[in-house]
């Protein structure tokens, strides 16, 4: 198998041609550059240079049934996505078939493929002009991978879910072995060392093995809260290390977690909840950017996910299209550096199974500029979330109901059992008192707050459920103590962990507890009767 030796931002021409006399370029040439390569005669009066076609007249002329352009189309880019599959897939088989699947379904929705490709490539370069100002703006090229990649990648993971492929093996190593995952492409273990191993491994398992936040949070035995934050977060550094980038001027770093947020009074509430819709009630949309473009959600929250965007205000709005826009540029940089050429009758294999009776009915809309402008975003769509949103609109009433009442759950079916135990007065480190139900039978417990006492301003309350074993902790989230106060914290999957802390931190989203311990109660044995406080004592013990 040959390995092609440019990368997504190679010199080649955009119809996938190698021009061996060009210039070596880090991107591909733009549409009005000429064919590289072409002398000028001095002495006379150079005719105009034949360009090559671009590759989103490719996919709009696919659209009408020209297969020429299709495999133009999928000469210039199949490298780059055959890469990528290599990278995600359990055998060479299964990436094979699924190059064909994501090429299969370029032929099938190329119309609609064409808009998303042009509607894309105007947030691209809102994005290149205002926060990358002094930079050239990308060549089309570069424009389409961003494009491209996304689509692919949630065509395998989708193929993963289903069945129809298996993805990679990787292993999350706990503590006791040396952490991180085991099974990882060598190809891309440099990207992912700054990473924690926490990080690395929630990122891994959900880029590459397609597995959705919940599915990660079983795997690696995690609260569904401290996944999210990982996939955030993790993202959002290796943003950083990959541009050298700040705060003030980058749009992924801009809403993302940093020191300044744990001031008292000014920072933002960034904790993640069990459930995405809980989430965006609580206005945390593009929190969720990172989680999205890692496709680390399934069909029903993607689709909650494309709802809130497209009814959210023109800011928000905006800020969730240029965190997921920086996101996905980040991890098709990472994941697709390493193109591998397919064999070559991968492409006469598309071809002969391309649905030609069907092409370029009803298809193909153009647009004028003025609509683009105003044209509502639209998410992308694919054939089978036409199913799921038929599931999404039976399941929409029960849902609503039941989000409304999620708060009560937890605390109605703890107090409902008779055998839970309840323990009052549960005095805090730094003032304040706390109160604990626990139920062993249903496996779910609450603790409510009072008088919480305040804290440094570069200190935030740190909620933790902490395992029997040598496996990390789960994090609850930062909170003030206004927000301990509103909130009733509830925990699930007692059975997981041994004891619930409260720690008081200085950084915000930490893994493990460091600061002083504020709170400390057992959540899978008999409570110790009596306040409790900055630990369990030698008397107690006895």
């Amino acid at each position: 198998m040959d390995t092609a030796s440019p990368s997504p931002a190679s010199g080649r021409s955009p119809d996938g041609r190698d021009d061996v006399d060009a210039p070596t370029s880090s991107t591909g040439p733009t549409a009005d550059e000429g064919a590289p390569g072409d002398a000028v005669p001095a002495a006379e009066t150079p005719a105009p240079a034949q360009q090559p076609a671009r590759l989103s007249e490719m996919l709009r002329r696919s659209a009408q049934g020209d297969q020429a352009s299709f495999a133009a189309f999928y000469n210039a880019t199949a490298d780059v996505i055959y890469g990528l599959a290599i990278l995600m897939h359990d055998d060479a088989d299964g990436a094979q078939s699924s190059t064909v699947a994501v090429f299969q379904q370029l032929w099938d929705q190329a119309g609609e493929r064409a808009r998303d490709l042009r509607l894309q490539t105007q947030t691209s370069r809102e994005l290149a002009g205002e926060h990358e100002a002094e930079a050239v703006q990308e060549r089309e090229y570069e424009t389409v991978l961003e494009w491209l990649v996304p689509l692919a990648h949630r065509i395998m993971v989708e193929r993963f879910r289903e069945g129809t492929s298996s993805p990679i093996s990787l292993v999350a190593l706990p503590p006791a072995e040396g952490g991180g995952i085991a099974g990882l492409p060598e190809e891309i273990i440099d990207d992912l060392m700054p990473l924690s191993d926490s990080q690395s491994q929630a990122i891994a398992l959900s880029y590459l093995a397609g597995g959705t936040h919940q599915q990660l949070g079983t795997a690696l035995e995690s609260s569904i809260p401290a996944v999210k934050s990982r996939l955030r977060d993790g993202l959002t550094r290796l943003h950083q290390r990959a541009r050298g980038s700040t705060p003030e001027t980058d749009p992924i770093l801009r809403a993302a977690v940093t020191e300044r947020d744990v001031q008292r009074g000014t920072g933002v509430n960034r904790n993640f909840t069990e459930e995405i819709a809980e989430d965006l009630r609580k206005g945390l949309l593009v929190e969720l950017a990172e989680v999205y473009a890692l496709d680390a959600v399934d069909d029903h929250d993607r689709a909650l996910l494309d709802e809130a965007a497209l009814t959210a205000d023109t800011d928000t709005a905006q800020q969730w299209d240029l965190r997921v826009l920086a996101a996905r540029r980040t991890l098709a940089e990472i994941f697709t550096a390493h193109s591998t050429v397919p064999p070559r009758y991968l492409l006469e294999e598309v071809l002969h199974t391309l649905h030609g009776q069907e092409v370029g009915m009803g298809m193909v809309e153009e647009f004028s500029e003025h609509t683009e402008e105003t044209i509502k975003r639209e998410p992308l769509m694919k054939r089978w979330m036409i199913i799921a949103g038929l599931v999404v609109v039976l399941l929409a009433a029960g849902l609503l109901i039941w989000r409304f009442t999620i708060g009560q759950d937890v605390q109605a079916i703890a107090d409902d059992d008779p055998e839970a135990e309840t323990v009052d007065g549960i005095e805090l480190a730094e003032g304040g008192t706390a109160r604990a139900v626990i139920s062993l039978e249903e496996n779910v417990g609450y603790v409510d707050f009072t008088d919480v006492g305040s804290l440094e301003d570069s200190m935030t309350y740190q909620l933790w459920l902490l395992p029997s074993d040598q496996t990390p902790p789960s994090s609850l989230g930062n909170f003030s103590p206004d927000e301990l106060e509103d909130d009733v914290v509830s925990l699930r999957n007692l059975d997981r962990y041994g004891t619930f802390l409260v720690t008081a931190e200085e950084i915000e989203g930490g893994e493990r507890p460091t600061g002083e311990t504020i709170m400390e109660l057992p959540v899978t044995e008999r409570i110790t009767d009596g306040p409790q406080y900055g630990g369990s004592s030698d008397s107690e013990d006895e």
